[in-house]
């Protein structure tokens, strides 16, 4: 459902600067690992209270400070947002090809206003959950989730009603308790401010969980390991979503030119055929 792009195979021009962004960000979270040991890191900090059936909460401490920083993509309908994303992850240029950043692909996720199961936070996590075992990135990561206990917070109903403890055990958890990789991961979300309006109107998470993958991101960002890259997609015109987030990344805020400033940009340059 949200692993794949409707935008898949189709030819994508321009926005280098975006690619080169981001592959800048990559290299930087990849050098911060060589400050980091080549054992396995410690079980993040909890607060006290935590046990087996209760692992407690995270804390500030279970990640280094200052490591905590993304990429957000912001623009308007139309601007490319989702198409870059979609280049990013499987590129058809051969420039992209090079860049092989897709490698360096942990999970993504594509949020869609008319896909309603693309919205759900709790096939968010499971599909997060699925990805990062398939891609074999994260040695030791699959045999972690299998816990029968870890297992249980991600069954369908249990996973909605709590989505922060699916979160914090799945995912948060597994990857800040395994041995780095040798290079930095990303984790990409298109669209991340779909399904606002949904949140806002339903309440079936208990009072304070999030109600959207938005929020779930945003108050759990901190907690992800250091060499992890949050790279997210929003519009520009949702200024709640891009504030949160704003907040929250700490880093790189990328703003997209529209699709009708790219149509000058082209047809006045004689290095390229009108290809719009």
């Amino acid at each position: 459902m949200a692993q794949t792009s409707l935008l898949q195979g189709k030819r994508f021009y321009c926005r280098e600067w975006v690619f080169h962004k981001i592959q800048h960000c990559l290299q930087e979270k990849t050098n911060s690992l060589s400050v980091v040991t080549s054992t396995p890191s410690k079980q993040p900090l909890l607060t006290p209270g935590g046990g087996a059936s209760n692992p407690g909460t995270l804390t500030t401490e279970s990640t280094k400070s200052g490591s905590s920083w993304g990429v957000l993509l912001v623009g308007g309908p139309g601007s490319g947002k989702t198409a870059l994303c979609t280049e990013l992850l499987w590129p058809t240029s051969a420039q992209g090809t090079h860049r092989g950043m897709q490698q360096q692909t942990l999970a993504f996720h594509f949020c869609r206003a008319d896909d309603s199961d693309t919205l759900c936070i709790g096939g968010f996590i499971r599909g997060l959950v699925a990805q990062i075992c398939r891609s074999g990135l994260v040695p030791g990561y699959e045999e972690k989730v299998r816990d029968p206990a870890v297992q249980r917070t991600l069954q369908p109903g249990e996973c909605e009603r709590n989505p922060t403890e699916a979160f914090k055990r799945c995912v948060l958890l597994p990857l800040l308790s395994v041995k780095p990789p040798q290079q930095s991961l990303f984790l990409l979300v298109d669209s991340i401010d779909e399904g606002c309006q949904l949140g806002e109107g339903e309440q079936r998470s208990p009072p304070g969980s999030p109600r959207t993958i938005a929020e779930l991101l945003a108050s759990h960002h901190e907690f992800l390991p250091p060499w992890l890259l949050l790279i997210c997609s929003a519009r520009r015109q949702n200024k709640a979503i891009t504030k949160l987030f704003t907040a929250s990344l700490q880093k790189m805020i990328y703003r997209l030119p529209s699709q009708a400033c790219h149509r000058r940009r082209l047809e006045s340059s004689s290095a390229l055929p009108s290809i719009l």
